[in-house]
């Protein structure tokens, strides 16, 4: 495998991103509080709504940006899923971490805008990737172009979770995303999503299918006006 050319994060909002965690990682060490997650069972949640659908399907091949410790390879091997697992970060001291607890599983410390793959994942997977705010550039524009890209790469859905705008604090580092504004963005890369603001205060999480049928059946058979 080859990793492309693209664009990715701007080098000044990279190197804030890494030491921003390589600091978390000399003060907690191997826990979510180094994510910037909290307490363990949230992040457990959060996994729990954004792989349902892929433990259903234990041969999936799954992409996951920000691994961070490959957490997520963990919790899904713990449901059954068995498939092709590659995990992407750009802060090396996590990658080291992730590849000790997780000998032999396929972790590549490169950003998302210069990842080529070689074949398309079921699923593109990334939890906690947009929630912090970058200067550079403008967040809503990142992660558009990350949805875009991540959209190109997933064969069955992207699943993406995001703090929410609907809060009554807003942490001056963090990134909060109006639901609104990404299921417009989902919107335009298909016509097949789902967001659910239903599982966790304050954050929400986005699926956009690549196949576009909404239903084998005809969905409005049996309805009536009348």
């Amino acid at each position: 495998m080859s990793e492309g050319r693209g664009e990715g994060l701007h080098p000044q909002d990279r190197q804030a991103y890494i030491d921003r965690y390589e600091s978390r990682l000399r003060q907690f060490g191997y826990a979510p509080e180094t994510l910037g997650w909290g307490k363990k069972g949230r992040q457990e949640t959060r996994f729990a709504v954004l792989s349902a659908e892929i433990i259903q399907h234990p041969e999936a091949s799954v992409l996951d940006v920000g691994c961070g410790f490959a957490d997520l390879h963990e919790f899904l091997t713990q449901h059954g899923w068995r498939g092709r697992y590659t995990g992407i970060d750009i802060v090396p001291s996590l990658l080291d971490i992730a590849k000790q607890r997780h000998p032999g599983v396929d972790l590549r410390c490169v950003d998302l805008g210069n990842f080529s793959a070689d074949s398309a994942y079921d699923y593109v997977v990334a939890s906690g990737v947009f929630n912090a705010k970058i200067s550079a550039e403008d967040n809503l524009r990142y992660i558009r172009r990350s949805l875009v890209r991540m959209f190109k790469i997933a064969r069955i859905a992207v699943c993406v979770d995001f703090l929410s705008t609907y809060v009554d604090f807003k942490d001056p580092i963090a990134w909060h995303t109006d639901p609104s504004w990404a299921l417009t963005v989902a919107k335009e890369l298909s016509k097949r999503v789902a967001l659910r603001h239903d599982y966790m205060p304050f954050e929400f999480s986005l699926f956009v299918y690549r196949d576009q049928e909404i239903s084998n059946r005809n969905v409005f058979a049996g309805f009536s006006l009348s």
